[in-house]
């Protein structure tokens, strides 16, 4: 009896009881949110950046839903549109990722540097906020806090990598020397954390600024001239808004302009390679389409409207008419049938020799 209660320990209530600990418990769902949370703070900042992220994670769910119902379809070009739709995904990745990010980039540096501003925030910030705060004019417009693009991307592969490395201890080894090398390249691009120095930011000095409003040292007239009353939804708002607004008009410009143009242009190339895999090309299927259409006997105007009289004409009489004669002459006349005309004849010759007359 103890064996069965061991082997279901050990296949039912140990694999549930792990389950539970590490996914539903208290303290993984605690994780799990302080996870995510950190995520959105971390990211709430850079909502074009978000953005990006959802268009480009909208894409590449939408070419695979499209590349695995050709897989389940049974078109017999299945192949050829399978092979189109992977270069489609590919193109629409290069153009939904890296110039976004680029313009990004180039935007939020014209931003920061003060090249990029309206007249009334730079006021508010010279002459309202560093004062309080007590910055200088050069760590106002300081862009040395933004990192390059390859900076970025090398430092979210390496978080990635290293999250797979710790979540999959059991990954064989050649996989797990390839995941390392790989991360190591990656850290190579960035730069030495222990010998940066701290750079102020313009979020830094509007928390600041709006820190000393909480603990009351900046006078209330002085927090009217700022959107409701703070100089980060006033200053960063205002960049942020920019950023939004670039972002969404690049992925407007980019869907219905610059894709179709591309995406017709990488058809027509591919349209062509399979004519030369079948050893064709589009003047010859031109031919033989004008070979066949002029094989194809052509009816005038003049026939058809002929063709249209005999079919608007009632020949049920005829065809009446011509079952009865055809019936007429299949049935024979009986031998021995007296005629009416034949008998009073025979009538008239008995009666005048009888009496003598003649005429």
């Amino acid at each position: 009896m103890k064996a069965p209660l061991r082997i279901l320990q050990k296949v039912v209530f140990a694999p549930l009881h792990k389950f539970h600990k590490n996914f539903l418990s208290r303290t993984a769902r605690g994780k799990f949110f302080s996870t995510v949370t950190d995520f959105i703070f971390d990211c709430s900042k850079e909502t074009a950046l978000i953005m990006l992220f959802c268009n480009a994670l909208s894409i590449v769910s939408s070419h695979i839903a499209q590349i695995g119902g050709l897989k389940k379809s049974n078109r017999e070009n299945k192949e050829y549109l399978i092979t189109q739709e992977k270069q489609e995904l590919s193109l629409d990745l290069l153009l939904a990722i890296i110039p976004p990010f680029i313009l990004n980039n180039f935007l939020k540096k014209k931003l920061e540097s003060g090249n990029l501003t309206t007249s009334e925030a730079r006021e508010k910030l010279i002459n309202v906020v560093a004062p309080v705060v007590g910055v200088s004019r050069d760590e106002l417009y300081s862009t040395e806090h933004i990192r390059p693009i390859k900076e970025t991307v090398a430092s979210l592969t390496s978080k990635i990598l290293n999250l797979i490395l710790k979540k999959n201890k059991k990954l064989p080894m050649k996989v797990e020397n390839v995941i390392r090398s790989l991360d190591r390249k990656a850290k190579s691009v960035l730069p030495d954390a222990t010998t940066m120095l701290p750079f102020v930011t313009l979020e830094d000095i509007a928390c600041d600024f709006d820190n000393l409003a909480k603990e009351k040292r900046i006078s209330s007239g002085i927090l009217r001239k700022f959107r409701n009353g703070s100089a980060y939804d006033d200053l960063c708002g205002q960049n942020n808004g920019i950023l939004i607004m670039a972002t969404i008009a690049y992925s407007i410009l980019a869907s219905n302009i610059i894709m179709p143009i591309l995406k017709n242009k990488l058809s027509n190339r591919s349209y062509e390679k399979q004519l030369a895999k079948m050893g064709e090309t589009k003047e010859s299927i031109k031919r033989k389409k004008r070979y066949e259409f002029s094989s194809v006997p052509i009816i005038s105007e003049k026939d058809s409207k002929l063709f249209e009289t005999f079919s608007n004409f009632d020949n049920s009489t005829t065809k009446a008419k011509q079952m009865d004669i055809s019936a007429s002459e299949k049935i024979k006349e009986p031998e021995h049938i007296p005629r009416t005309f034949n008998s009073f004849d025979s009538y008239s010759k008995i009666a005048s020799q009888s009496l003598g007359l003649r005429i």
